[in-house]
Formats: C-alpha cells, structure tokens, sequence
C-alpha cells in the first residue's frame, strides 16, 4: 500500500469514528467545504449546515445508532466503505447494511455516494 493509500485509509477511519462519536465533527472534520453528498434513491445535498442538519435529524430519531461491520477498499482517490448502520434502541435484529463510495480530495471527502435501502433509515427521510 502506498503512502496516498494510507492517507486515504485515515480518512475513512476518521469518518467511522467521528460518525459514532460527534457528527458535528464528522462533518466538519471528514468533509471537503465543496463536498456533494448523495443517497442514492433519496437525494442529494451540499453544504456544511445542510449536513450537520441532516445529522442533527438522524441523532435525534436514532441517538444511539452507530456504524458497524466495517470493510474498507483503498485506490489513490477513493475509498469504498462497506458497513451497517445499527440502533440498539430498534432491537438486536435491526439494522441497515450501506456502501459509500467516498471520493478524497486534500485529505477530505469531497464527494460521498452512499448506497443504502434509505427507507428505515432513522431520520434521514425527515431531513431530506
């Protein structure tokens, strides 16, 4: 793995810790200021305070939910992230596997194509 490889990697780890840990940190911290975000199948959004909204929307239907399950695949400008969302609160069972296609630009993700069936996905319906 080269060193554009690594930097990337560190990226995406970043993005699973600060999702799980501060999304306003997540937001502020893994995103480029000129990012696109897109879930596909439900939209698509731009803007630091567009975002942090959408999370805020996400936090409060599901304060507990984190990303799990984590496999990433590295290149020099974008890094795959296969995972699942879950939510303790929803039960053992429930959860949401997703893909994102993470685009890296200065060491910040500039654009973000998640993959997910986005109809359960707590909040995000209400933001969009």
């Amino acid at each position: 793995m080269n060193d554009r490889h690594e930097q990337n990697r560190a990226v995406a780890q970043r993005y699973v810790e600060l999702y799980n840990a501060d999304p306003e940190r997540f937001v502020h911290e893994c995103y480029h200021p000129d990012y696109k975000a897109t879930a596909m199948g439900s939209g698509s959004f731009e803007g630091v305070d567009t975002f942090i909204e959408v999370e805020r929307s996400v936090l409060r239907a599901a304060p507990r939910r984190r990303m799990e399950g984590v496999t990433m695949h590295v290149t020099d400008s974008v890094v795959v992230v296969e995972a699942t969302v879950v939510d303790p609160d929803r039960g053992p069972e429930w959860s949401i596997p997703f893909c994102a296609v993470l685009e890296i630009r200065d060491d910040k993700i500039a654009a973000d194509r998640t993959y997910a069936d986005f109809t359960d996905w707590p909040g995000l319906n209400d933001a969009m």
